[in-house]
């Protein structure tokens, strides 16, 4: 039994996970003892989900934030009160009034760090009050479940860790019930028809095989374990969707199209790498294109194992029978679409295309009003709005927020950060700090540090950077902001000469020029490299 616990803790993600950065990101420190707070939970996000006439909801590395009002302002939970999973959020889904999230966290084992199921949460009203599920294991005598009438082996899953909710799928079957599908990595294929009282284990077909019909006998072990020791990436579920009779699962081992059949069996079609023109056999993703009466399932696929494989997205609008590859050896993490046009959010930036094949990527993201930078190239969601009047494009990055009216022409930027204008914080302020020009904030190889400010009225800012010896290393350029209101000035550890400072303490000055009157602030920064 020790024994096989430790094979269970000891079942590694060999693929780099899309979003681990942003995951990773730390939660501002708030005082306030209420799990509902304003702002942003955290500025990494990577899942933007809309619900109802004016709620989008958004997947934090601090938890799950929202906004009700198309970005006027915004609202964060706690873990608490509110029945949230501690970490980061790892998954989104809503249906009508529902809505489902994961979390995700790190925790120390006997093989290091390992990214660990926090479990999920549900609200049946919009998200005023939440019901928390732990992450779904098994008992150790869970090793056999009903299936199809036949009694199917399973290897139990006794732990969280890599055990991860990455993808939710909710299915109506009645007006009395719906199926809520997640993919747990380790935790392979579950739905659950209680709200997560109870759970079902789907088998899926093995890494060698086509097929896995209905009326045929199982008999190999659903095992997410390396083929090593005797497991299949095929269990290993990564993205889902869900509805009407069928189920698409992404895995370590390519996509599987199911047709739910009965009750208890899924019909289902493997395809790979190997079997198909599918670039890579790591799915990371799945979107559903509706568009003139035509239906493409797109898929973000990386590398695994198979020789020949590549990155791309891939396309099929014949339930897999064919597959084409577009975006060749772009790293994408997932889908966006209005009508005809898709949008691709990549470690590049986003791209779009109004026929699939030919794309144009994004200039990188400024609002030009604040004076504010996305310092990010990855583009984790992206979203198209056309609930108001107006039409928004948003987009969630490792950096904040943004949103365009009018495709990407002008943005607007939100972010987290911690306002000056709050009673006892300083008047200006460096973050991060200490700051690491070659890990933080970079963008087109520099690095980038914010200088934090708050603006009643309009003035002509100018920043001035001076070492431990108040030799003045850096002078920018005077500009006036008429933006009211957080504000903030960015500097790449860079001298006026170009050169990269040494490491060391540095002085950052803040002038500000209104009406006449002048008036500098001083922060302390500390520079490594």
């Amino acid at each position: 039994m020790i024994k096989r616990l430790l094979s269970l803790l000891l079942i590694m993600f060999s693929f780099t996970v899309a979003f681990g950065q942003a995951f990773r990101l730390s939660r501002p420190t708030i005082d306030d003892p209420e799990n509902v707070y304003e702002g942003l939970a955290s500025n990494g996000v990577t899942q933007i989900v809309p619900q109802g006439d004016s709620l989008t909801w958004f997947g934090t590395g601090g938890g799950l934030s929202k906004t009700a009002d198309f970005g006027q302002t915004f609202t964060s939970y706690y873990r608490g009160d509110f029945n949230m999973p501690r970490g980061g959020i790892s998954a989104i889904a809503v249906l009508d009034s529902i809505i489902w999230i994961a979390g995700v966290f790190d925790s120390s084992t006997v093989v290091g760090s390992q990214q660990t199921g926090a479990g999920l949460a549900y609200s049946k009203d919009y998200g005023e009050t939440w019901t928390y599920i732990p992450q779904p294991i098994d008992g150790k005598d869970d090793d056999t479940q009903l299936w199809d009438g036949d009694t199917v082996s399973f290897l139990p899953i006794l732990t969280p860790v890599n055990n991860t909710t990455w993808d939710i799928s909710l299915n109506r079957i009645d007006d009395d019930s719906i199926y809520v599908y997640i993919t747990s990595w380790a935790g392979g294929i579950r739905r659950s028809q209680d709200f997560g009282i109870t759970w079902e284990r789907i088998p899926l077909p093995r890494d060698k095989d086509d097929l896995l019909p209905c009326g045929t006998t199982i008999d190999f072990e659903i095992n997410p374990r390396d083929p090593a020791q005797q497991g299949n990436h095929n269990h290993k579920g990564f993205s889902v969707l869900a509805y009407g009779d069928t189920v698409w699962v992404g895995t370590a081992n390519g996509v599987n199209f199911g047709i739910v059949e009965s009750g208890d069996c899924i019909r289902w079609r493997h395809y790979n790498a190997q079997n198909s023109n599918l670039a890579g056999n790591f799915i990371i993703a799945l979107g559903r294109q509706l568009w003139q009466g035509e239906e493409t399932i797109w898929v973000a696929a990386l590398t695994a194992e198979g020789a020949g494989e590549t990155r791309a997205a891939c396309k099929t609008s014949d339930g897999g029978l064919t597959w084409s590859r577009t975006l060749v050896g772009e790293r994408i993490y997932s889908f966006g679409f209005q009508d005809s046009i898709v949008y691709a959010c990549t470690e590049k930036g986003l791209f779009k295309s109004i026929d699939g094949e030919n794309w144009a990527l994004y200039n990188p993201v400024v609002d030009v009003n604040k004076n504010a930078y996305i310092f990010s190239q990855d583009v984790y969601a992206a979203y198209v709005d056309s609930r108001e009047d107006t039409t928004y494009l948003w987009l969630g990055t490792s950096d904040g927020i943004a949103k365009t009216v009018n495709d990407g022409l002008l943005w607007t930027v939100y972010r987290k950060s911690l306002s000056t204008s709050t009673p006892n914080q300083p008047s200006i302020y460096a973050y991060p700090n200490p700051f690491a020009p070659s890990f933080h904030n970079v963008l087109n190889g520099d690095g980038h540090v914010r200088i934090q400010y708050y603006l009643d009225e309009p003035a002509q800012i100018q920043l001035q950077v001076y070492d431990f010896a108040m030799g003045l290393v850096y002078k920018g350029e005077p500009r006036q902001v008429l933006y009211l209101g957080d504000n903030s000035e960015t500097w790449n550890g860079r001298s006026s000469a170009g050169d990269l400072v040494a490491n060391g303490v540095y002085f950052c000055k803040l002038t500000q020029k209104i009406n006449g009157r002048e008036k500098s602030y001083w922060t302390k920064l500390i520079v490594i490299k």
